[in-house]
């Protein structure tokens, strides 16, 4: 039979055996609004500003669609057809949310996976449930996309409160929920990607593994593996919980083991398929260089990034650049990528900078996640922009919210400071996303 308390929750429940109301002789215990509305006033903040920044993001998305427009792109950045379905106001509302990636999903949702068009780099449980659950709105793909995320990010949102306050208390899940919320990029969470979806598996795979509930989280794992390569890492902090529960000792491993497996068994379930469909069980991999990536060592990749912003750089502020402004930028230059760079970089050193804080601060299992999942992209950089969508994959890496959240806790200034600047960025690269330009 498998636990379900961590070591120590029994305990805490034993310690309050026998102290209710009545055992103490008062009769049935009075309860005070006063307390109760401020014990639930933590969890009102994180859902009202979790709904406040989806209003935003819509808000933000519509009025640069319908004021800005999209520009001259090529139409095969734009196809299939269902990816922008509606016109006129509705279109400048919904349409932004299927850019970019959303593209590909809803391609591969009404045309499945094809050999050779880079269509087998993105993993297939997302656009399986656009093709599904669509069929109850009428194909509609757009709209199915954009609800599913949206549902998501509200699992997402009581997933990671319900996590932070069973290890630290309700006010630090309340700041994780808002950072998560308002943070820059988290205009994804309701776009057509997988953001949401794997975030929200990633989380109950915590949740069901610090609670002993193996199976489930072998379950949650298997799923996100099938919607991201990274959903693989998550068998670090199941193992962690794991093993946690056993003193440390391989001697105590027993049959529940074999649900930590099912997370790589995600892996090999989309593998039969390539290797059944084309032949190519690494299909998945080899697509990757569609977006001229490689294989390289991670300080390899960092290295390449800041020298690659540092030749940026120079070349702004060079009389050189001032020529470019009124000339069309050659694809894969240093000034089409420069901003691309910056941005890029100052993710990952923020990032770097939050892993470093929360790592005697937060549980094991949340740094070692961490870890991995910062390190994983670092050994794919690409060509021209060696931390490619770095800012992206950092959105999902919840334990950096927590761990923002640890240090903002005792300085009001500091929580102001990123409020303002998460809402001013996150307004900013909305816009840009909405208007098909590129952000990660």
């Amino acid at each position: 039979m498998e636990a379900t308390e961590l070591p120590g929750d029994a305990g805490g429940q034993a310690a309050g055996a026998g102290q209710t109301g009545e055992d103490r002789g008062g009769g049935p215990a009075a309860v005070d609004p006063a307390a109760e509305t401020d014990a639930r006033r933590p969890l009102r903040r994180a859902v009202a500003v979790a709904i406040g920044s989806r209003l935003l993001v819509f808000a933000v998305a519509f009025a640069s669609a319908a004021l800005i427009g999209i520009g001259g792109l090529p139409v095969g950045w734009r196809f299939p057809v269902k990816a922008e379905v509606f016109t006129g106001w509705l279109g400048s509302l919904l349409n932004p949310w299927a850019h970019w990636d959303g593209v590909w999903y809803i391609k591969i949702a009404t045309s499945g996976y094809a050999d050779g068009d880079g269509s087998t780099a993105f993993f297939p449980l997302f656009p399986t449930l656009l093709r599904y659950v669509g069929v109850l709105l009428e194909g509609n793909m757009l709209l199915t996309g954009v609800l599913i995320s949206l549902l998501c990010f509200a699992g997402s949102v009581w997933l990671l409160w319900r996590l932070v306050r069973q290890d630290f208390d309700d006010e630090l899940a309340s700041r994780a929920v808002i950072y998560l919320s308002l943070g820059p990029l988290s205009f994804f969470l309701q776009a057509v990607y997988t953001e949401s979806l794997f975030l929200l598996l990633a989380l109950a795979c915590f949740v069901f593994a610090r609670e002993g509930r193996w199976r489930l989280a072998g379950v949650m794992g298997l799923l996100a593996t099938l919607t991201r390569s990274t959903g693989v890492l998550l068998l670090i902090p199941m193992a962690y919980y794991y093993y946690g529960r056993r003193g440390w000792k391989l001697r105590n491993t027993d049959s529940h083991v074999a649900n930590l497996l099912m997370v790589v068994e995600g892996l090999l379930v989309w593998m039969t398929y390539l290797a059944l469909a084309f032949g190519k069980p690494l299909a998945f991999s080899s697509a990757q260089s569609q977006w001229e990536r490689g294989l390289a060592a991670p300080n390899y990749t960092v290295t390449k990034a800041v020298v690659s912003t540092v030749v940026g750089l120079r070349n702004v502020v060079s009389a050189e650049y001032y020529r470019w402004l009124w000339e069309a930028p050659r694809p894969g230059s240093e000034y089409s990528n420069f901003a691309t760079n910056l941005l890029n970089l100052l993710f990952f050193v923020a990032a770097v900078l939050l892993l470093w804080y929360g790592a005697r601060r937060l549980p094991g299992a949340y740094s070692w996640f961490a870890l991995a999942s910062l390190a994983y992209p670092l050994f794919f950089p690409s060509k021209y922009v060696p931390l490619m969508s770095y800012p992206r994959f950092t959105l999902t890496v919840f334990p950096l919210y927590v761990a923002l959240a640890l240090y903002t806790r005792d300085r009001p200034r500091a929580h102001k400071v990123v409020v303002v600047l998460g809402v001013l960025l996150l307004v900013v690269l909305t816009a840009k996303f909405a208007v098909f330009s590129w952000v990660a």
